[in-house]
């Protein structure tokens, strides 16, 4: 059994949770044990852990950025390493500040260097080390198809969107939800009703329609999708949303509900226009996208069924795994 040292700094974030919880029991059936540590917040225990880094067969950097001396230490210390990333971390969203820029800017460069390969979630993520001259290899998110119940789409009075996401990612259904209240409103007028179900750590409220909210779990997400008729997935474009690897949409696909989504970086590629979902490209162009699914439940099957085909036939976990295996191997 070939030991992997995986550190990360949050065992809660999706980030670790899709792209290495998940892998651990079948990297293990094929000879790779993922032995997870989270880094400390002390500079000792951060070189004790670095220096450790010997005993192992390699180590898996997810997603954390490493000052430049933590760096050098654990390039001395480890045979191997890999970069996992699935965010433009490079860019430090949320904090604007001189010293912040810079700070992370220094700590994407020193762990671009001693990174032997870097595994994207995205082509946008691996273009940004190529031109640091790493090694990436590209691998998508991957879902685990058999945990999603999948939804049978009848005739509803009242269709409902359902957006899945996070606190940090709230700020995106915020600035679009003036375009899906105008939906819900033009939905109103022709005798129709419209609903939001989030499923998150924190929620929105609407003057206009009903907001129904479920908080975030793993243990419910999977089977709370299916209550809603529509994914949505509103984003911004900047350097920071074209990092994002798109997983709720592959949720959503899971679950066979058809998407609308912002055209936004991986986005645009995950869901197929017109065939597993609608891609308004302004935010003045979602009241019309959502009212096409919404009052077609035949169209919403279709694409829901041609969804949950597209991530069975290229986002399933066992290639994620496979592909892991393969790296590893190399």
């Amino acid at each position: 059994m070939k030991r992997v040292l995986v550190i990360t700094s949050n065992l809660n974030q999706a980030s670790f949770r899709l792209r290495v919880a998940a892998l651990i029991d079948p990297l293990a059936r094929l000879g790779f044990s993922l032995e997870v540590r989270v880094r400390p917040s002390s500079l000792s225990a951060q070189r004790q852990l670095a220096c450790s880094a010997s005993e192992f067969y390699a180590v898996l950097l997810q997603r954390k950025l490493l000052d430049p001396s933590e760096a050098r230490l654990l390039r001395s210390r480890a045979r191997r390493i890999y970069f996992d990333v699935d965010d433009a971390v490079m860019y430090n969203s949320g904090r604007t500040g001189f010293f912040s820029r810079w700070r992370t800017t220094r700590r994407f460069v020193a762990t671009a260097r001693i990174a032997d390969r870097v595994v994207a979630g995205n082509d946008y993520l691996a273009g940004l080390f190529r031109r640091r001259g790493c090694r990436v290899n590209v691998l998508p998110t991957a879902v685990a198809l058999d945990r999603y119940r999948q939804k049978e789409h009848t005739p509803v009075k009242e269709p409902r969107l359902v957006w899945i996401g996070s606190r940090s990612t709230v700020p995106y259904l915020r600035e679009f939800l003036p375009f899906i209240e105008r939906g819900a409103e033009r939905l109103s007028d022709s005798g129709g009703r419209l609903s939001l179900l989030t499923i998150s750590d924190e929620t929105v409220s609407s003057p206009v329609m009903d907001v129904e909210h479920i908080p975030w779990s793993a243990d419910v997400e999977a089977s709370a999708l299916v209550r809603g008729d529509i994914g949505i997935a509103p984003l911004p474009e900047d350097r920071w949303t074209l990092g994002k690897c798109g997983f709720k949409l592959l949720q959503y696909m899971a679950a066979r509900l058809p998407v609308v989504a912002s055209p936004v970086g991986i986005q645009a590629q995950i869901v197929r226009a017109e065939v597993t979902g609608l891609l308004p490209e302004r935010g003045e162009d979602w009241p019309t996208a959502i009212l096409a699914l919404a009052g077609d439940p035949d169209r919403r099957a279709r694409m829901g069924a041609e969804g949950r085909l597209r991530a069975e036939r290229e986002y399933p976990l066992q290639r994620a795994v496979d592909e892991w295996a393969r790296i590893l191997a190399d």
